[in-house]
This record gives structure tokens, C-alpha cells and sequence, in this order.
């Protein structure tokens, strides 16, 4: 039997329940799902508009939409005070966002 094999298991099993692990697992979520949402969206009005620059602007725009959405379903941030302008909630509100659970 391996001694460092048994160590291994042992280390990783304790970084996957731990509070750095859970942290990294929100990080990725959140820049997986605005990354996803910045392309598709600024991908989309650019082929629509022709312009660069609106395109960029509304996937920006998606991103941080989609970015709060995670924020806010998150159990690791319940409790945290977060301010963002009025407008980003009403945006929000107004967004029709798919939530996948993988």
C-alpha cells in the first residue's frame, strides 16, 4: 500500500468540504456564467447591429445581470452586504435568465 497515495485522498477529501473550496466553486460560477452570458449576448447584437461597441456594452450588461443572480442564490453570501445601483435590480427583474443545475 502506498503511504502517499493515502495522503493524498485524505488532503483532498478535507479541501473539498472546506470553506477555500467552496469559495473557488462560487469564483468559477461566476465568471463561467458571465462569461457565457458577455459572448452570447455581445456576439448576438453585434451580428444583429454591426457595432462592436453596443454589442460589447449589452453583454456587459448580461454579465453583471447574470453575475448578481448567482451572488444572490448563493449560500456562501447569504448575509453579505452587497450595494448595487437601482438599475442593475430592475434589469434583473426584467431578464429572463435560466438557472442550470448541473
Amino acid at each position: 500500500m502506498d503511504p502517499f497515495q493515502g495522503l493524498a485522498d485524505f488532503v483532498l477529501g478535507r479541501l473539498k468540504q472546506s470553506a477555500i473550496a467552496l469559495w473557488l466553486k462560487l469564483l468559477f460560477t461566476l465568471s463561467f456564467s458571465a462569461t457565457v452570458a458577455f459572448l452570447f449576448v455581445a456576439g448576438t447584437v453585434m451580428l444583429k447591429s454591426g457595432s462592436a461597441l453596443i454589442g460589447m456594452a449589452t453583454g456587459m450588461i448580461s454579465a453583471s445581470i447574470c453575475m448578481l443572480g448567482v451572488f444572490k442564490s448563493s449560500k456562501l453570501t447569504k448575509g453579505l452586504l452587497v450595494v448595487v445601483p437601482k438599475a442593475v435590480t430592475e434589469a434583473e427583474a426584467q431578464t429572463a435568465t435560466q438557472v442550470i443545475s448541473k
